[in-house]
């Protein structure tokens, strides 16, 4: 609780400072754009989150009926949005899916299986942003989308690498159990060492136990190809969706010209690799830094500050406020 407590205290205030620096200037011609909104487009982008989450759900729902037992896709929508709740309050995104497992247990799933779909599907969503960096790099790189700028370029790069190097420690693992956890137990040591992990027997049997439940994971998945297709392409599906989400609320302020299907793409697939290695809960602070410093090079000072909070409220505090709201009412409704 305490720790829920620190993290809701981080989100107001990055939330604070980025408003302030939001709101600083030119505030009358922010509100008035944001209160004077296409209600359509501005519906539109809330429909989008929730088939978002479908398209998630739904790989989800793919991976366990591959096991020895169904449950309600009813049930799979609900844990994905609870998923993204407790992602969006926990620093690197780390509560979801612990929150999941416990979910679907309660629900009927096996411990083990529960575990095993929602590693599956973390494993999936990985491997899809991972797709979608090199394809919006790709893209950038023949059509220059964004005139170059070293400090963006590189914190792309490296939001990009640090998403490989996540990849290339799963697939390693696939192929070596043995080696692959000695290589994480390492990383671990490294990071007691400057003091960023502090009980380092607790959260290496932590590791110990997230590899095995990989592991196994990853032997389901490579034994169904289908289920493996499937589940990739609905991930994919679904990053496609939630990175264009900006561009119906660009329409929803009257401007119909400034962004395209591609260059929105492109600019939130940018914004998310840049946001993976910001700690603080929701990445705040180096969302906000990168959605102004990508999408500012299509659109000016008040139409882009109008943007940025209404992305950031559909994208982020929407996804806090659903699922606080399904956790209330579901309470004693679920199958206990």
């Amino acid at each position: 609780m305490k720790k829920h407590r620190l993290n809701i205290l981080l989100i107001v205030l990055a939330s604070a400072i980025v408003l302030y620096f939001v709101f600083k200037e030119d505030f009358n011609e922010i509100v008035d754009l944001i209160a004077n909104v296409n209600p359509f487009w501005f519906i539109l982008s809330i429909v989008m989150v929730f088939i978002y989450w479908f398209f998630q759900a739904l790989s989800l729902s793919t991976l366990s009926d591959a096991g020895d037992k169904k449950i309600p896709f009813s049930i799979m929508y609900k844990s994905m949005i609870m998923c993204n709740l407790f992602s969006a309050i926990t620093p690197s995104a780390t509560g979801g899916q612990p929150f999941q497992i416990y979910y679907l247990k309660k629900n009927g799933l096996k411990l083990g299986t529960s575990s095993n779909i929602v590693v599956e599907q973390s494993t999936l969503y990985q491997i899809a942003l991972v797709v979608m960096g090199l394809l919006a790099i790709t893209l950038n790189y023949f059509f220059d989308f964004f005139p170059s700028n070293t400090v963006l370029k590189k914190l792309v790069l490296l939001g990009f690498t640090i998403n490989i190097l996540v990849i290339f420690m799963l697939v390693f693992i696939t192929f070596n159990r043995k080696m692959g956890k000695f290589l994480v137990l390492k990383f671990v040591k490294f990071f007691n060492k400057i003091k960023i992990i502090r009980d380092v027997d607790k959260f290496s049997a932590r590791v110990e136990k997230v590899v095995d439940n990989f592991y196994t994971s990853a032997k389901s998945l490579n034994s169904n190809k289908m289920v493996l297709f499937k589940g990739s392409a609905y991930n994919f599906i679904a990053l496609t969706l939630f990175y264009l989400i900006p561009l119906p609320l660009a329409y929803s302020l009257g401007n119909y010209t400034s962004l395209n299907m591609l260059t929105t793409i492109v600019a939130s697939a940018y914004v998310m690799l840049i946001g993976v290695f910001v700690p603080i809960p929701g990445g705040s602070g180096g969302i906000e830094y990168a959605f102004v410093a990508f999408f500012g090079f299509y659109l000016t000072r008040s139409p882009l500050m109008a943007l940025l909070l209404m992305w950031r409220f559909v994208t982020y505090y929407f996804a806090i406020l659903v699922g606080g709201l399904l956790i209330v009412f579901s309470k004693g409704r679920d199958k206990k």
